[in-house]
């Protein structure tokens, strides 16, 4: 079946929840459409973070005319490249979604950010910025659509900037900045710094998936509608509750209900004294088998000692001293929710409970929810919060940190990283703890509850517990195959600060992965030359020693071929393929200068003369040269051997294009998996193994 008989057959292929969702679902940053949107698994959507993550590794991250020590840290400048005066933080190439923008400046003392810095979005190629307003209008509320609740400054946020604004583009965005790296004094510090970390969430879909790029008066309603319901139901499903009082007692075990399916458990209100939080768990069964055992306190983000109540948008506590609970959770046969007490629980407690369901059909892509607890200390290294196989997403995470032995607030210096469907390289590398949940400086400015983001509990010395949460709604960090998310302990890996963490990970799962490779080669290698890969004549490829961004570093002896003209060429033969299809590469960006000169272009890749898919500009890194970048391609390419060609849009920002190896992953070949609640055959347990 060619690429354009594939067409033909995209009804069967919808039917199987392997397709594009984002064409047939509206696109999967919209959850504020209905909660089953949450809960879709879409393999055609990517979601990455692109960051100013320390390029060798340090933890302690002064970055951008910082006071790193230069002998460890030579590369301040975390741009992606420079073109005139423009210092480009984010490129991207094709359909997507910038959904999350987070920034912090200065040393810890600085209130506001240096007037003189602009910023500016191009959308897609366009020459005249469609935004285009001094940096810190993007966070003040003073100029829509960049207003409350939809932003926030240092003070609501707690030492961090950060923008929920979905800036959607149908081909291409970039993000500049003018004067962030200007000599002279910064009003806002008093000293001539103008430190500036960031982390920017942002979608990658199929190519040619509809999208209605972001025009200015674009102003979001029903987000902002949303976001105005913490505390209630955020969808507004009028749904009636089942309600009850009972006493629970020590070592005792009561069922609130049982339901059976299809359906969703959409709502749980809870109401009970805050010091019995600890001591009793919910415990959740969809289909005879348990996704959530998780105390109060860690599920609901608030626990006796905070100073605050959690008010998420999906869980947290009330006003009135209710926990709520509104994560739509799908089951197919039966659901039954339990509180269990430990014998922690002092005395026996009141427990009043309401509980909503919705009979809303189950679409397919619809996967199971779960809940995961963690809790674990280490000397130095990494802390590891959630890893699964199979497909899912991540939507929120709540957490208690604190030092293992150590009174150091440095524990917060750890950074987050999710390494995605067997890549080495990660796919989210944060700045650190702090950030990670919107503030900024440990939380400078205090305790803080948003509807995305709050810090309950803020440590103020190092001899504390830091508590707080975040909600990944438009920004899950999803996986097609398995995921491993990590946050490093500690202050640096010289100077170690021994880290606790005990999490949640709120998630939807499937046990079945939504893609499998099915090829790659390495460059200078015989299955190179299997598949015809032939370099342009100017290229140099020649072995190379370096190791990924990743921590502590995975070595990798290789062949790059790096070339300043022209394109390349290899061979796939793609049996019975499914959309959407993947191509990961691995490639070297020493050649580049880190915020001068990016580490590799943008290309086009073709495929049998036909554009399918496009890479996107990379930052360089001589510390750590290997990097690596996947894309969706096109989703009417089929069955059958085909030509890719790879064809650099070189420019004197980006001169240079490398690549190393290709991998191509898609859909299962056989025995599709529709959803998210079948168990896969054992066939397909045994292939998931032997991958």
């Amino acid at each position: 079946m060619g690429r354009h008989a594939l067409a033909v057959a995209s009804g069967f292929l919808c039917a199987t929840g392997i397709a594009p969702f984002a064409a047939a679902n509206g696109l999967p940053w919209e959850i504020w459409e209905s909660p089953s949107r949450l809960a879709t698994l879409d393999p055609s959507d990517i979601v990455l973070e692109r960051s100013s993550h320390c390029l060798d590794g340090c933890r302690y991250d002064r970055s951008n005319r910082g006071l790193e020590d230069p002998a460890g840290n030579p590369y301040a400048l975390r741009w992606l490249y420079r073109d005139g005066e423009e210092a480009v933080v984010f490129d991207e190439r094709g359909p997507g979604a910038v959904t999350r923008i987070w920034m912090t400046t200065g040393f810890g003392t600085a209130s506001c950010i240096d007037p003189a810095i602009r910023v500016r979005f191009y959308f897609d190629g366009a020459s005249a910025a469609a935004i285009d307003l001094p940096l810190a209008a993007l966070f003040d509320g003073s100029t829509p659509p960049f207003t409350a609740p939809l932003v926030a400054d240092r003070s609501a946020s707690s030492g961090g900037f950060v923008s929920d604004v979905p800036l959607a583009y149908a081909e291409s965005l970039r993000i500049v900045l003018v004067g962030a790296d200007n000599g002279g004094t910064n009003p806002c510090t008093g000293n001539d710094e103008r430190l500036l970390w960031f982390q920017l969430q942002h979608h990658r879909l199929a190519p040619g998936t509809p999208v209605a790029t972001f025009a200015p008066g674009d102003d979001f309603p029903a987000w902002r509608a949303f976001l105005a319901h913490a505390g209630d139901d955020p969808w507004n499903g009028m749904l009636a509750p089942i309600e009850a009082s009972s006493v629970l007692a020590p070592g005792q075990a009561i069922a609130l209900a049982t339901r059976t399916g299809p359906a969703w458990l959409r709502g749980i209100r809870l109401h009970l004294p805050r010091p019995a939080y600890a001591s009793v768990r919910l415990k959740l069964a969809f289909d005879g088998a348990t996704a959530v055992d998780v105390p109060l306190a860690d599920f609901f983000a608030t626990a006796a000692d905070a100073s605050m109540a959690a008010r998420g948008i999906l869980a947290g506590e009330d006003a009135t001293g209710w926990l709520y609970a509104w994560v739509p959770m799908p089951f197919r046969q039966s659901a039954d929710v339990e509180l269990v007490a430990d014998a922690s629980l002092p005395a026996p407690v009141t427990v009043d409970s309401a509980l909503s369901f919705d009979d809303a059909p189950i679409a397919d892509g619809v996967a199971p929810f779960a809940a995961v607890l963690s809790d674990a200390c280490v000397d130095r290294g990494d802390l590891s919060l959630y890893a699964a196989s199979g497909a899912g997403k991540v939507i929120g995470v709540s957490a208690r940190y604190r030092a293992n032995g150590l009174a150091d607030l440095g524990y917060l210096e750890g950074d987050a990283r999710a390494y995605v469907d067997g890549a080495v390289a990660p796919a989210w590398y944060g700045t650190g703890v702090e950030d990670f949940f919107d503030g900024g400086f440990y939380f400078d400015r205090g305790a803080f509850a948003r509807p995305l983001a709050g810090a309950p509990l803020v440590d103020s010395d190092g001899s504390g517990v830091t508590a707080a949460y975040r909600w990944m709604l438009a920004d899950p960090i999803a996986y097609a195959s398995r995921l491993r998310l990590t946050q490093e302990a500690g202050f640096a890996p010289a100077q170690p600060v021994p880290a606790c963490v005990r999490a949640v990970v709120h998630a939807y799962r499937a046990p079945r992965a939504n893609a499998v490779v099915y090829d790659r080669f390495d460059v200078g290698t015989p299955a190179a030359d299997a598949h015809a890969y032939a370099a342009p004549a100017n290229a140099t490829c020649s072995a190379a020693n370096g190791a990924f961004e990743d921590e502590p570093p995975t070595p990798r002896s290789a062949t790059p071929c790096a070339y300043a003209a022209g394109s390349s060429r290899f061979t796939f033969d793609i049996a019975d393929a499914l959309s959407p299809l993947r191509l990961r590469r691995t490639f070297d960006v020493s050649a580049g200068s880190p915020g001068e000169i990016a580490g590799a272009p943008a290309a086009e890749i073709r495929i049998d003369g036909v554009v399918a898919g496009r890479f996107s500009p990379t930052s360089a890194n001589p510390l750590r040269r290997w990097q690596q970048q996947e894309v969706l391609l096109d989703p009417g390419v089929g069955a059958g051997p085909h030509v890719f060609e790879i064809v650099p849009d070189f420019t004197p920002s980006a001169p240079v294009f490398a690549e190393s190896a290709y991998e191509l992953s898609g859909g299962w070949k056989d025995a599709i998996f529709a959803d998210g609640f079948e168990r896969p055959s054992s066939r397909a347990l045994s292939r998931i193994a032997g991958e």
